[in-house]
Formats: C-alpha cells, structure tokens, sequence
C-alpha cells in the first residue's frame, strides 16, 4: 500500500510525512523519520467516541499508565473526523513472537488493577437487577432454541455431514451445559436479591492478547479501549478465560492461579463467581460455530469439523473449570 491510499488531509493534522504505509484492517502502520504510528479507523458515532475518551481520561486520572495513550493532532484535539470516520493516532507498537512474555499473567493483573480502581457500588435496584436477569436469561434460551432447532435440522437430512454428526455426537452434553447456566444465573440473581448488591467495574470489553502491545523495555501495554463499558468484572473475566483456554499455558491449576492474582486486587462476591460460571458453561463458542457452518460455503467440511473439536475441548476445560470455581461456594452451601 501507499501513501497516497491515506487521506493526505488526515496526516496533515499530525504534521506526519510518511515513508511507508501498510494496513492491518482497520489499523494502518505510518512509518516516518520521526518513529511509526498506529493509525486507527475508529467505527463508532459521536457519542461512542466521546465516551471513549472518557474512558481514556479516566484510566489517567486513577494513574493507570499500562495503555497506548493517544498522540493528539497538532491542535490538540484528540481525533480527526473526515467527514464519515473518526481516526486517532497511537505510537506503534508491536509483539515478538519469539518473546516468552506471559501474556495471562499480565492481563489478569492488569484488569485487577483497573476494576479495583473504579469499582463502584451500585444503589441496589431490584428493577434493574432483574432486568439484567431477565436479559440474560432470554439470551441463553434463544440461543439453546437454535441449537434444537439445527439438531432437527441435521437429523432429518439424508445426509448428515461430518460436521453434523460430530456435533449431534455432543449435543446433550452441550444442553447440560446450557441447563447448568442458567441454573447459576439463577443463583446470582438470588445472591444479588438477598445481599441487595450489585457492583460495576471499567470493563475494558475485549481483553486478549491481540490487544496487547510490548513496548521497547518488552512490557506489555492495552490497546484498543473502543468496547469498554461499564459493566460487572465478570464481563471481562469470562472473555479473558474464554480467550486464554485457547492457548497451550492453560491448565485448570493456571486458571486458578490467575483469579488468585486477580482477587488480590478485588474479591469476587459470591453471586459474582455463579455469573462467571454460567458464562463459562453456557456453549456460546459451539453456538458461533454453527453460525460459521451455516453461513459460510468457503470452508471444507474438515476444516469445520477441527473447529468445532476445538470449540468442543474449549467448552470441556472452561465446564471443568467453572465446577472447580464454584466448589467452595457449593461446599459452603
């Protein structure tokens, strides 16, 4: 790619003068004399952008540094809008794949850090409370009817394809799955109701290790705050765990040495370790699975059927774990 694929006028405002342009998707890489930089498209609408920054103010006003911080233009202003996009600029930063950076190890600390900072108490709504269950609820149902239905669906083809089969092969285990979620959400609706308590934390909203940076002295830094909300810590905590059980570092005595570290900044309530087990038990990855199968005729049947092995093994390690999480609570109760 180059420079001219740019919008000159974008560059202008940084006073950047590129001797290389390459894009990653939304991200282009400027290379100049004075350094890189990363580019960003940013797909949101005024009122997204302006509580992104929000979020980036406060990150720096409760002193958290461990994130690419925003290059402002030449006038201060922290974006450019063209018209139809918002842009904003950050230095370049970069993994090496060869580094034996404990990418887990950094994030759960981190998100630690971040939620211990700006958790928040709620006033204690019934109302809301219950329409967060209720949501959530409704949420897995419709996902299990779709389940069912594509089991019906593949049970009365002539021919059950290899992918159908393998996943029919599982699908009662995957709706004891499914059952055992929405039981526990059951039980942090109650917990929540009893203890009249809910709490919000600064979710960062997507946290995994595609957005993570290391910078010149190979420590790790959060990109990409554009999904973050304010939400419960378990938001970040089953997307964190979801993401990790993906990698060969995982084991079960990893994962819990990981909320360990996590919980030396903020211990999870008890009706908070039902939430995360429900979302670790609920099949939401096999669910995403079959929407690829149904809508995709690019991929072979085999390289469908190791993507749902994988989903599948994910599924049985993240079921596993969830038990192991919930084992004290179940002792005590």
């Amino acid at each position: 790619m180059n420079a001219a694929s740019v919008d000159g006028v974008i560059l202008y405002y940084y006073d950047l003068f590129p001797e290389k342009i390459e894009s990653y998707g939304q991200v282009q890489k400027i290379t100049t004399s004075r350094g890189s930089y990363a580019l960003k498209e940013a797909k949101m609408d005024q009122e997204q952008m302006t509580w992104f920054l929000h979020c980036m103010e406060r990150l720096g006003e409760i002193g958290y540094n461990r994130v690419v911080p925003i290059v402002p233009t030449k006038y201060g202003d922290p974006y450019v809008f063209n018209g139809y996009h918002f842009y904003y600029l950050t230095k370049w930063l970069e993994n090496d794949a060869r580094t034996s950076f404990q990418y887990e190890d950094f994030m759960i600390d981190e998100l630690g850090k971040i939620h211990s900072n700006t958790v928040k108490a709620q006033s204690f709504s019934e109302e809301v409370v219950k329409d967060s269950y209720g949501a959530l609820v409704r949420r897995f149902e419709e996902r299990q009817l779709e389940m069912e239905r594509f089991t019906e669906m593949s049970e009365r083809q002539t021919y059950i394809s290899p992918f159908e089969l393998r996943y029919l092969s599982q699908f009662h285990r995957l709706m004891r799955m499914a059952e055992d979620a929405k039981q526990h959400v059951v039980g942090w609706y109650q917990g929540c109701e009893e203890e009249k308590r809910y709490r919000s934390v600064l979710c960062h909203g997507r946290p995994f290790r595609g957005h993570i940076v290391l910078d010149q002295l190979g420590e790790g830094n959060f990109i990409n705050f554009e999904k973050t909300i304010l939400d419960t810590p378990v938001r970040d905590l089953a997307y964190f765990y979801r993401a990790a059980a993906h990698y060969p570092e995982w084991s079960e005595q990893a994962a819990l040495e990981w909320l360990g570290q996590y919980e030396r900044h903020l211990p999870l309530l008890p009706e908070e370790k039902l939430l995360l087990a429900s979302y670790l038990k609920f099949p939401e990855p096999v669910f995403s699975t079959i929407q690829t199968y149904q809508g995709t005729h690019e991929l072979s049947q085999l390289e469908l059927v190791r993507r749902l092995d994988r989903k599948l093994n994910v599924m049985r390690t993240l079921d596993s774990f969830a038990n192991q999480l919930l084992q004290p609570i179940t002792e005590m109760g």
